[in-house]
């Protein structure tokens, strides 16, 4: 959907909004990876990597009405505006170290990972600043870092509903909760039936403008001096902890300590990309461009 205003009284406008939902089973032949049962590879069906739903883009241009006088400090000023808001695009736990399956494709290259079992709203595992609270279990792959000191009962009711086996896993590994929202260790011998791609990041916000200031000396030469800030309001923007390079922050083997759920990086950061306007901090930049 696009709505355009044409150059009226020295406006102009632009505005774009997209609905789209993308289904897959992988995404890339680059990111092609071994999905955890092999037998039934119709399970990695899910929203897409890219598979963003809302997306809303609005720019505008403003030539501001002058006069002459001043040393033209008076005219030749244009205002210039985009603002991008995407909604979260997916991201799903894999565990690279755990063995659950017992199949061994978790040592395979390149391999899915291992999934979890899942239980509650998607929605309250939004990747955040800092990553997801968990509570440690007492076995050998017991999860690190763990600020939660008590068996949470969220964690427990979920695995008691896949049996002992699923406790046992629990006991041993520990797991994630937000709410009553439970991230848990499937039992050996199962997959995990925690969906590819099922949770979502922050997405994306921001603000750029420009002030734009024109001299003219004669017919054939002129000056514009501009002023250019990306990210005006300084919004923070955190990368997918998946992200399209494998970021990592996505393996629930790394407990607490590992950052599990954290986008903990500028998008741009996070893709080796650092261009402006791409959800860095607020940059500034001045310049001056002759025209003849």
């Amino acid at each position: 959907m696009t709505f355009v205003q044409r150059a009226s009284h020295g406006l102009s406008f632009l505005a774009g909004y997209t609905y789209s939902h993308a289904l897959d089973d992988v995404s890339s032949t680059y990111q092609a990876l071994i999905p955890p049962d092999s037998t039934h590879p119709n399970t990695q069906y899910s929203p897409t990597d890219f598979d963003m739903r809302h997306r809303l883009t609005f720019t505008t241009t403003y030539n501001v009405p002058g006069r002459d006088g001043f040393a033209q400090m008076l005219k030749g000023w244009q205002i210039n505006s985009i603002v991008s808001i995407f909604s979260g695009a997916p991201w799903g736990a894999q565990d690279m170290s755990n063995d659950f399956s017992g199949t061994g494709d978790v040592n395979n290259n390149p391999t899915y990972g291992q999934p979890w079992n899942f239980s509650g709203s998607p929605s309250a595992f939004e990747s955040t600043r800092t990553g997801f609270p968990c509570w440690a279990g007492s076995g050998g792959a017991a999860l690190g870092g763990c600020t939660i000191t008590t068996e949470p009962q969220a964690c427990m009711n979920a695995a008691n509903a896949l049996g002992p086996a699923a406790v046992a896993s629990l006991d041993s590994v520990g797991c994630y909760a937000v709410g009553n929202s439970v991230l848990v260790p499937p039992a050996l011998g199962t997959f995990g039936t925690a969906g590819r791609n099922m949770f979502r990041d922050t997405g994306f916000r921001d603000w750029d403008l420009s002030v734009t200031k024109s001299f003219r000396f004669n017919e054939r030469f002129s000056a514009q001096f501009r002023a250019e800030f990306f990210n005006v309001l300084n919004h923070p923007s955190f990368a997918n902890p998946w992200g399209p390079y494998q970021f990592g922050f996505n393996d629930p083997s790394a407990g607490e300590a590992g950052q599990f759920g954290c986008g903990c990086a500028t998008p741009a950061t996070a893709a080796s990309n650092p261009v402006l306007g791409s959800g860095g901090n607020r940059n500034i930049q001045l310049g001056l461009k002759l025209l003849f």
